[in-house]
């Protein structure tokens, strides 16, 4: 056969694939690259992440959010995809809230591709998105955590260690909120 033939196979399939099962992006155990990011000035962003310190300046290590299962938004503000499915986004955000005080305790966080604090708080309050969302304007966090367009997904569960392993990957959206979080608890718990 001749490769562009082939190419296009292999293509086809990847995106039938990707189509039919978008969680199909799953990842071996890698563990969570190191992320620091500001404490949220906010109160209720901090108590939800489980901070005791105040947003004056003061950093965080990720692997210090009190969760078993940790999801990582990749959006941009300037990512149609990204605003159409904050909704659904918002949606998959309050499932989450109805399992507080039950285990497993899962929380989500955003992260702004290339966007400025200023943009970043826009979007929050142009979608109305109530957990805490940061800007990553020289796009290091989206590179350490291997970003392949927005909107993307990076979960992670506790690993025995205290820190955090990657355990599904999914570039592009998702069609229900409830199934999505299905997903991601059976992959937490693998």
């Amino acid at each position: 056969m001749h490769k562009p033939i082939i190419f296009m196979l292999r293509a086809g399939v990847m995106l039938m694939l990707f189509v039919c099962f978008p969680g199909a992006l799953m990842a071996e155990s890698e563990p969570l690259p190191q992320l620091v990011l500001p404490v949220p000035a906010d109160e209720h962003h901090r108590t939800y992440l489980g901070l005791q310190e105040s947003g004056d300046g003061a950093t965080f290590e990720v692997v210090e959010i009190d969760a078993d299962i940790l999801l990582i938004e990749l959006f941009s503000m300037y990512c149609p995809y990204c605003q159409a499915e904050a909704p659904l986004v918002n949606e998959l955000y309050e499932l989450m809230q109805a399992l507080s005080g039950s285990e497993p305790k899962v929380k989500i966080i955003g992260i702004g591709a290339s966007n400025s604090d200023f943009e970043v708080d826009h979007f929050g309050k142009t979608y109305d998105v109530e957990f805490p969302l940061f800007s990553d304007q020289d796009m290091a966090i989206y590179n350490a955590l291997a970003g392949a367009g927005t909107p993307g997904f990076v979960g992670a569960r506790r690993d025995a260690a205290g820190g955090f392993s990657i355990v599904l990957r999914q570039s592009g959206g998702f069609y229900s909120a409830a199934d999505f979080l299905k997903e991601l608890i059976a992959a937490g718990a693998n």
